[in-house]
């Protein structure tokens, strides 16, 4: 009975099996981040190129780790935003900022961003508040999706800790030290991403963080780990999307301008910590696990190719 399960088993096409499995929960992480087609499309692009940045690696070997780390990924993408606001709720309430830099930044020149605002239409504005909407976890998202298809852990691993999963506990000091509240609030202008709250209490909680710009950190960091990568389709494609997000905080008046160079700052300074902490555990793995994971795949048939 055992041989025969065993020999079931072995039977089985894991990679076909692999492949609808990793389909099924991409298609779920764009259903929890309510994709619209233009982010399915997007995605798209990305992944046109990722044949180019494939690493040797079997693909049942690399699903054993890969699938769980992506479901990983899903998991905590769904709970943290419940926790983000959590936190930043309880900020709010306990009061602990005991700098704010409302008028300190709003009395340096140029740094309201307005200038950005030179030309604008009700369409720009509508693709500008698309591009900030999704931007926050969508960039993420690309890099991290792609990286999967390119069967590099290591990739994952980068892109998910230069993203949300350092950059959250990293920039909360700041965030609890610093008041510092959105440009167009500042200025008693109207909300151009056209947000509805509830209460005060709500909208002063969503308008107090700014310093540094993690909209423009988290883009900043995807496109710096993007430059790393061989196609260029995709290079191109993020270098344009990323730095489209960073624009859009400032043309929709949400940013200061120094909240973006500090966001852009505090992204360098993740991506490198992020390099630091995979290296010091990569050459830490036991080496039978690198093993498992590096070993070639054995051809099904034998090479029959003749030989002159």
């Amino acid at each position: 009975m055992y041989n025969r399960a065993r020999g079931w088993l072995a039977s089985l096409d894991w990679t076909h099996y692999g492949i609808i499995a990793s389909i099924y929960l991409i298609w779920r992480i764009g259903e929890g981040g309510g994709w619209s087609t233009a982010c399915w499309m997007l995605l798209l692009i990305c992944l046109l190129g990722v044949r180019t940045d494939q690493i040797d690696v079997d693909w049942k070997r690399f699903f054993v780790f890969g699938l769980p780390l992506l479901y990983l990924f899903y998991y905590f993408y769904g709970s943290g935003n419940s926790l983000w606001w959590n936190i930043a709720n309880w900020m709010f309430e306990n009061n602990r900022h005991p700098w704010t830099w409302d008028d300190a930044m709003n009395s340096i020149p140029l740094n309201n961003a307005a200038w950005m605002r030179i030309y604008n239409s009700p369409a720009l504005d509508q693709a500008m508040v698309w591009v900030y909407n999704y931007g926050f976890v969508l960039s993420l998202w690309l890099c991290i999706v792609r990286s999967f298809w390119t069967r590099s852990i290591k990739k994952m691993l980068s892109y998910a800790l230069s993203g949300h999963v350092l950059q959250f506990p990293l920039i909360l000091p700041f965030y609890n030290l610093i008041m510092l509240r959105e440009v167009w609030f500042v200025k008693g202008q109207r909300d151009l991403l056209g947000r509805v709250f509830t209460s005060e209490n709500e909208l002063l909680t969503n308008v107090m963080n700014c310093f540094p710009s993690m909209h423009t950190s988290i883009s900043f960091a995807m496109l710096l780990l993007a430059l790393r990568e061989k196609d260029r389709i995709f290079k191109y494609m993020m270098v344009t999307y990323c730095s489209l997000i960073i624009i859009s905080t400032m043309y929709l008046q949400i940013h200061w301008v120094l909240d973006v160079f500090a966001g852009m700052a505090f992204a360098y300074g993740t991506v490198k910590l992020a390099d630091l902490l995979i290296r010091i555990c990569s050459d830490r793995l036991p080496e039978w696990l690198k093993g498992y994971y590096n070993k070639k795949q054995k051809k099904k048939y034998p090479d029959t190719t003749m030989v002159a």
